[in-house]
């Protein structure tokens, strides 16, 4: 079952690139409720990651997101916790979309980092292709002509 979950993950986090690439050059105050959706495609994609983390520890999951942050709160470093905040900023975003642009920009980029640090705590076999979460730093870069 944790290979199910990893499999969401890359699914929602390849939707999410692919959503943000055709927005890129696009002005960003036009593009809020997509950026909404992209948001909570992210946020989804990560949940799916710790899903499948929290089935490798042994723990039930329930669906509640309480207590899936519970096994969070135990089972990942201060450092890791550090990068939720981003993560939770995202979160925010895709229900209430005001976030300047380069707020946004910087909580992609560390949710980015946060996505980077649990697939490193995947097994090798269910581990996602970079591509499907490095994106999140590239997009936090300035882009010419566009946000």
């Amino acid at each position: 079952m944790p290979e199910r979950y990893a499999g969401y993950a890359v699914s929602r986090l390849l939707e999410a690139r692919k959503r943000y690439w055709r927005i890129e050059a696009q002005d960003y105050a036009d593009n809020l409720g997509e950026l909404a959706k992209i948001s909570a495609l992210i946020w989804d994609g990560a949940m799916d990651i710790l899903s499948a983390l929290a089935l490798l520890d042994g723990e039930e999951l329930t669906g509640r997101s309480t207590r899936l942050y519970g096994y969070v709160k135990r089972a990942l470093s201060a450092e890791t916790m550090w990068y939720w905040q981003y993560l939770s900023r995202l979160h925010n975003f895709q229900h209430k979309p005001d976030h300047s642009d380069p707020d946004f920009r910087e909580a992609v980029y560390y949710t980015g980092i946060l996505l980077q640090m649990l697939n490193e705590r995947l097994p090798a076999v269910l581990r996602m292709p970079e591509m499907s979460w490095s994106w999140l730093l590239v997009a936090a870069l300035p882009q010419p002509g566009g946000w």
